[in-house]
């Protein structure tokens, strides 16, 4: 009997708004030689992305045959198109968009072979505060959960940079109202920080709900664009704490590149960077 295969180490993915934009087979190309396992698509509240919901059979096929060529997998969707069309949103108009935005996610995850999509933990974000925004999230949510177990699609509420999902607890909490089998969390170490709540003991809220785990740096206050390395995210803390959880999910960097030039080689000095805090952390 042959030898079982040693440990890679975590699979890790990159957030595609890192990546310079190109067609998939090259963003997923490049992706691939800078050292990542797969990328995660985004659908966010842009014309452009909210089109992918809308894709024809040509364009899905373009995904897949690029993940074939490749051997670079997109397992994940960050469905943030609902900061715009909030799932909580107190006017009918709105909350109709937020349900089929939600319903074509489902579909399209189906179609292109995600198998989780991850979901932002904003009420209502351009509306004024509500406080009935909370309740209707949670019944949306419990709506959103039942359609994607219908299909085998994992949904993961990630905690955000407000105080709306601010912290892993927040998000266990809406994940114990929802209760359902195909409904997750999704932590963001960095937005742990954002919201200055302690990161290993929010972390340690997870239990066994987390689906993947986010990785930013980030600073109170400040949730994007903190190169890793310069914020206060203590990342050694972080694998050291999910190690004691026994957590053996994915890692996804969450990043963004301003610059295609430096994309590719910035995306590969992450990678570095990360495991050489989880070996520290080992």
């Amino acid at each position: 009997m042959s030898a079982e295969p040693e440990p890679q180490g975590p699979p890790i993915g990159i957030y595609e708004k890192a990546l310079a934009p190109g067609t998939w087979l090259e963003m997923l190309t490049a992706a691939g030689r800078a050292g990542y396992s797969f990328v995660e698509i985004s659908v966010d509240e842009t014309e452009g992305r909210l089109r992918r919901l809308e894709w024809d059979s040509a364009q899905r096929d373009e995904l897949r045959n690029a993940v074939r060529q490749t051997g670079v997998r997109v397992p994940t969707l960050c469905l943030s198109a609902h900061r715009r069309f909030g799932l909580g949103s107190g006017d009918p108009e709105t909350l109709a968009t937020a349900r089929r935005i939600a319903a074509q996610a489902v579909e399209l995850a189906d179609a292109v072979g995600v198998r989780v999509i991850q979901v932002a933990g904003y009420f209502a974000y351009y509306e004024q505060a509500d406080p009935g925004a909370r309740g209707r999230f949670v019944a949306e949510m419990s709506r959103f959960a039942q359609l994607a177990g219908r299909y085998g699609v994992m949904l993961a509420l990630e905690n955000i940079d407000t105080a709306d999902v601010g912290s892993v607890r927040d998000a266990c909490q809406i994940a114990d109202e929802v209760d359902s089998q195909w409904f997750g969390i999704y932590p963001d170490v960095g937005n742990i920080v954002v919201n200055g709540h302690d990161v290993a003991s929010d972390l340690r809220a997870i239990g066994s709900r987390a689906v993947g785990i986010h990785l930013k740096d980030a600073r109170l206050g400040e949730p994007r664009r903190v190169p890793f390395g310069t914020g206060s995210v203590p990342f050694p803390l972080v694998f050291s704490t999910l190690q004691e959880l026994a957590y053996r999910g994915p890692f996804m960097i969450e990043m963004w590149n301003d610059d295609p030039a430096t994309a590719e080689a910035t995306a590969a000095d992450a990678l570095t960077w990360i495991r050489a805090q989880m070996a520290e952390a080992a």
